[in-house]
């Protein structure tokens, strides 16, 4: 599968179209930092607080990071993806970016100049059978913040026309978001390249550090006056129960983890969508509903708080950054008396869009309005987490010079923290349960249980709302009955 220069250069021009950014009126440009021509210092951001903070809770463990994996079909030019990997780097002043600590051990990040950010990019040869096992351990291999670009992409060659792209990127510097934007964006660089053209993305207003000093002088003492009263009084009194474990959680946790996928019926999911519009919520806020009536259920605690990321990006400047826009925030949940569905959805609803106006106190903080000490706190309050998301894709222009497939399952090895379950919409996968954990923590078999279970309540609210989520009459009985340890607690 071959194309020429001619067909190149036209997809080159397509590509560069479908990326080009709307403009949006009515709204004060973020104003760009000064910068020498050299390498710029910048302070972190909060986000980039809690990832420093995070990977140094398990420095040899290449726990926090994003990953995408795409298995490519057709004649690969590996000296355009070379480039295009490296301009890149020039672009996006994230992907060029080490960091440093003062002598009172505070940490700062060194941008360095552009062309010279080289991230790192390698071809190796593997047979078929050992595909899956050469892109695990890439994944797996740590970042050293001091030292490394914090961007890896390997190729891992399974013939002359099949090649696995494994493409890695620390969460310091990083968000979901963040594999759509490289994914596109090296796709139509590669176009570019391969055609022997220049590189047809418009510029990039700012960069990070730019949006994170921005949000920074918007935080001013008042906002967070009002921010830390709303939190404490928003948590007060909730508990963080986690799913039943086979394993208590030893203090020095193993990172070691494994996934499980569930696929969903797509008529659930359409069903799933219809309850939202009806009630004025979001598919997001359906599926956490479902997932703390299932947590409590598990635990008996009705009153308990889950982990979910709050994106960001509501500046326009940010939608084409690779960056870290995220926000840890812990939504709480009333399942008092004995609700129907609906009504779990209709608190949950209203908790979380409150929640989310208050989105912009970074979590540290909270964890530490609520009493907890950081590194016990990031622990206790963070052990489980649900978000609901859209999978990136290879653009579809593509599909005319390369035939291109999406890894659903990277054979990671790590797990951020004991239990993870997000919702994921493909394209062509459709709807999944993705559950990531630790081994420490859960078996597979257990897993198992709790990603049916699941699955088994959204087909049930699929049917109707009306049913009483504390009656098992309602639906069928949950696999997973032995209490779990309630960790945390305000």
């Amino acid at each position: 599968m071959t194309a020429g220069p001619a067909d190149l250069a036209a997809r080159a021009r397509i590509e560069a179209s479908l990326l080009a950014r709307r403009s949006r009126t009515g709204r004060a440009p973020v104003p760009r930092l000064p910068r020498s021509e050299g390498d710029n210092r910048f302070p972190l951001s909060p986000v980039q607080h809690l990832m420093w903070q995070l990977h140094h809770d398990s420095p040899t463990r290449n726990t926090w990071v994003t990953l995408g994996g795409i298995k490519l079909f057709g004649a690969l030019d590996i000296r355009a993806l070379e480039r295009a990997w490296s301009a890149l780097a020039d672009r996006h002043e994230a992907l060029r970016t080490v960091f440093t600590t003062d002598e009172h051990g505070e940490p700062a990040q060194i941008v360095r100049r552009s062309g010279t950010g080289r991230l790192s990019f390698q071809v190796v040869e593997v047979t078929p059978e050992d595909a899956d096992d050469v892109m695990g351990a890439f994944f797996d291999e740590p970042f050293d913040l001091c030292a490394d670009p914090p961007g890896r992409l390997r190729i891992l060659r399974v013939g002359p026309d099949e090649h696995h792209i494994a493409i890695v990127v620390h969460h310091i510097v990083s968000d979901g978001h963040t594999m759509s934007v490289l994914i596109e964006e090296l796709t139509t660089l590669y176009f570019a390249c391969s055609a022997g053209l220049p590189s047809p993305l418009a510029p990039l207003p700012v960069q990070p550090a730019d949006l994170a000093a921005w949000q920074g002088e918007r935080l001013t003492t008042a906002r967070r006056r009002q921010l830390l009263g709303y939190w404490r009084t928003a948590l007060e009194g909730a508990s963080v129960p986690v799913p039943p474990t086979d394993v208590a959680p030893r203090p020095e946790t193993d990172c070691t983890g494994r996934t499980y996928q569930l696929p969903v019926s797509g008529r659930t999911v359409s069903a799933l969508r219809q309850v939202a519009r009806k009630h004025g919520a979001t598919p997001f806020m359906v599926s956490l509903a479902a997932f703390q009536v299932l947590l409590a259920r598990y635990t008996g605690v009705r009153d308990g708080a889950v982990t979910t990321p709050y994106s960001c990006r509501d500046r326009p400047e940010a939608d084409r950054l690779v960056g870290a826009f995220i926000n840890l925030l812990i939504v709480r949940a009333d399942l008092s008396g004995d609700p129907t569905y609906l009504q779990v959805l209709e608190r949950v609803r209203d908790r979380t869009a409150a929640d989310f106006e208050h989105h912009d106190l970074p979590v540290a903080e909270v964890i530490e309005a609520l009493g907890h000490e950081p590194a016990a706190g990031r622990r206790d309050m963070l052990r489980a987490l649900f978000t609901e998301e859209d999978n990136p894709a290879v653009p579809d222009e593509a599909e005319e010079i390369l035939r291109s497939e999406m890894v659903m399952d990277p054979p990671w090895h790590q797990a951020e923290r004991d239990f993870t379950l997000r919702v994921t919409h493909d394209a062509t996968a459709g709807t999944r349960i993705i559950v990531t954990y630790r081994t420490s923590a859960y078996t597979a078999a257990r897993v198992r249980d709790i990603a049916a279970d699941y699955r088994d309540l959204l087909d049930r609210i699929a049917a109707g709302t009306s049913f009483r989520v504390f009656d098992d009459r309602g639906g069928p009985p949950l696999r997973v009955v032995s209490p779990p340890p309630v960790v945390g607690g305000t």
